[in-house]
C-alpha cells in the first residue's frame, strides 16, 4: 500500500507482535491466545483504531488499520485474525448518535460479533428482547461489547440489524475447535436480554460520523482486514518453504530440495499467485482510499475492492497448498511451519466476506450494474 503512514501503525503493534510470536504454540494447544497476548491486544490502541474520535477512538486511516492487522498476522495468524475482527469493529459505532456511541464505548472498548442472523428480536414494552445463540464470535475473551445480527422479527424494525450487547449480558460457550486459526477463541455467545431500540445498527445505513474512514465502504474494510491475514499467512508459508527446501534432501536426491526443478516450479507458481493477488489488493485499496479522502467511493471501486479481497484469500489458500504438496513428506512436521499455514489459509478462505458471497456481489455489479448495499 502506498497511501499509508507506517510509523503509528507499526509502533502500536510492536508489543502485541512480540507476545503473539512468543506464545503462538499456546494458542495451537489451547484454542485461545495466551493471557499475555490478550493483555497486549486490549491495552493497545488497536481495538479503538476505527472508533470515532468523539468516542475517544483513534479514527485511523484505512491503510494504517490494514497494515497493523498484517503485522500482527505475520507474528501469529490467530492473533492477526482476532485483530482483524477487533480493529475495524469500532466503526460500527459510527452508525449511532454521538451520546449513545459514547455510552456504549466506555473507556476500553473491544467489539466482537457474529454476522449470522439467527437471533430473535421482539418488542417488549419500551425495549427489544434479544434472544439467541451466535457462533464464531472471534476474540470473545477480550470483548466488552458484542455486535449480534438478528433478522426482522416483531421488533418493528426492518431488515437485519446488529444489536450491541454489553459483555455482562452475555454467556460465552468455549466451544472453538477448528482446523486452523486455533488460538482465535471464536466461541459461541448467547443472550436473553432487554435492550433499548437505539442500541442497534444496520451496517448498510450511512454512517452518522464524518471522516474518510467512514466514507470508505465498511464491508470493504472488514473484508480487507481478513484479506491481510490471508496475505500474511501466504508470506509465512513462502518463508517456511524456503527454509525447509534449503536444508532438506529428499530420499533420492543428491542435494537440497531447493535445487530440484519441480520444487522450483512449484515455488514460482505460489510466489506469483501471492504477488499478483497482493498487487491487486493494494491497487484496489489505494484507489478506494483516495476516493474516500476526497468524498465518494464509486460502486466500481467497491466491486474491485471486494474482488481483490476474495482473490487474496483464494491465492493464499492455493499457494499454501502448492507449497505444502511440493515439500513432500518434509511438510507434515509441525516444526516446519507449512502445515499450520495450510490449515490457517484454508480456514481464512471460508469466511463469508471473502468467499462466494463476496465474489457474487462484485460480479453482479459488473454484469448487471446491480450494486448491493453490502458490497
Amino acid at each position: 500500500m502506498t497511501l499509508v503512514q507506517e510509523r503509528p501503525a507499526l509502533a502500536a503493534v510492536e508489543q502485541l507482535c512480540r507476545a503473539a510470536a512468543d506464545h503462538r504454540e499456546f494458542g495451537e494447544r489451547t484454542g485461545t491466545l495466551h493471557p499475555q497476548v490478550w493483555e497486549a491486544l486490549t491495552s493497545s490502541v488497536l481495538p479503538r483504531a476505527a472508533l470515532p474520535s468523539h468516542c475517544g477512538g483513534q479514527q485511523w486511516d484505512v491503510p494504517q488499520i490494514l497494515l497493523a492487522v498484517r503485522e500482527v498476522a505475520l507474528a501469529d495468524p490467530a492473533a492477526g485474525w482476532v485483530t482483524a475482527i477487533h480493529a475495524p469493529a469500532g466503526a460500527f459505532l459510527s452508525r449511532l448518535d454521538v451520546q449513545t456511541a459514547r455510552d456504549l464505548a466506555g473507556p476500553a472498548l473491544v467489539v466482537a460479533g457474529s454476522s449470522v442472523p439467527i437471533g430473535r428480536a421482539a418488542r417488549e414494552g419500551d425495549g427489544v428482547r434479544l434472544r439467541g445463540r451466535w457462533p464464531l464470535v472471534t476474540g470473545a475473551p477480550a470483548m466488552t461489547l458484542a455486535a449480534l445480527a438478528a433478522p426482522a422479527d416483531s421488533s418493528g424494525m426492518t431488515g437485519t440489524r446488529w444489536w450491541l450487547v454489553p459483555r455482562d449480558q452475555l454467556t460465552v460457550e468455549e466451544d472453538w475447535d477448528a482446523l486452523g486459526l486455533r488460538g482465535s477463541a471464536s466461541y459461541t455467545v448467547a443472550c436473553d436480554t432487554l435492550l433499548p431500540p437505539a442500541h442497534s445498527i444496520s451496517l448498510t445505513d450511512p454512517p452518522l460520523a464524518d471522516g474518510a474512514l467512514y466514507r470508505y465502504p465498511l464491508y470493504g474494510l472488514l473484508a480487507g482486514c481478513i484479506a491481510e491475514v490471508a496475505r500474511a499467512t501466504g508470506e509465512r508459508a513462502r518463508a517456511a518453504f524456503t527454509r525447509l527446501v534449503s536444508t532438506t534432501t529428499s530420499r533420492y536426491g543428491t542435494g537440497p530440495m531447493a535445487g530440484q526443478p519441480a520444487v522450483q516450479a512449484a515455488f514460482d507458481q505460489a510466489d506469483g499467485r501471492l504477488r499478483a493477488a497482493a498487487a491487486l489488493l493494494d491497487a484496489a485499496t489505494d484507489a478506494a482510499w483516495s476516493s474516500a479522502l476526497t468524498g465518494h467511493v464509486s460502486p466500481g471501486q467497491r466491486a474491485l475492492l471486494r474482488t481483490a479481497c476474495c482473490q487474496m484469500a483464494e491465492a493464499a489458500e492455493a499457494a499454501c497448498r502448492t507449497l505444502f504438496d511440493a515439500a513432500g513428506a518434509a511438510a507434515i512436521h509441525r516444526a516446519a511451519g507449512l502445515e499450520g499455514c495450510w490449515r490457517d489459509a484454508l480456514t481464512i478462505s471460508r469466511h463469508a466476506l471473502v468467499a462466494a458471497r463476496g465474489r457474487q456481489l462484485a460480479a453482479a455489479h459488473h454484469l448487471t450494474a446491480t450494486t448491493a448495499l453490502d458490497l
